[in-house]
């Protein structure tokens, strides 16, 4: 007579084990890679989109070219390339004080929030928007270009955060 196949309880008890505990490390993984990536690409677009902004911000008359709070429809602060337009600035810090979603909607945002600082080299601010930086926010992009503000250099910062 031929032996017969068994299926010892031991023996199954320790295959489901270990195939469970691989089935749990390939889960895990496939989950932190997935979540790295997420955060990684938030990140890049959070980047680009603080780039951009800045960079309109300081280098374009904005549209019209000679907006107000009222007239404007894209926002840009400069009177030449560089060169910030005190009143475009005012009228900016001013907007983000009071009526800072529709400034976010101008600026093309959507649920990121800002803050926009123009300081001399010697850090005296000269206008800000009093938007603070969210102690919670899990990505923070700080972009700092320089530019002409009143015949003086200044360094601009604009940060943006999720």
């Amino acid at each position: 007579m031929g032996k017969k196949a068994q299926v010892w309880s031991l023996d199954f008890a320790l295959s489901l084990l270990i195939f469970m505990s691989a089935l749990f490390a390939v889960v895990f993984a496939w989950n932190y890679i997935s979540a790295n990536t997420m955060e990684t690409q938030q990140m890049h677009e959070l980047q680009l989109k603080a780039l951009t902004l800045s960079d309109s911000l300081i280098r374009t008359n904005g549209i019209p070219m000679d907006w107000n709070e009222s007239t404007v429809e894209v926002v840009g602060l400069a009177a030449d390339e560089n060169v910030l337009n005190a009143t475009k600035v005012k009228y900016f810090v001013n907007m983000s004080d009071s009526d800072y979603d529709h400034l976010k909607g101008l600026m093309d945002i959507g649920f990121y929030d800002f803050y926009f600082e123009i300081r001399d080299l010697n850090d005296t601010v000269y206008e800000n928007t009093t938007t603070p930086v969210s102690i919670t926010s899990s990505i923070v992009i700080p972009i700092e270009r320089y530019a002409m503000y009143n015949d003086r250099i200044v360094k601009v910062k604009f940060v943006i955060w999720d």
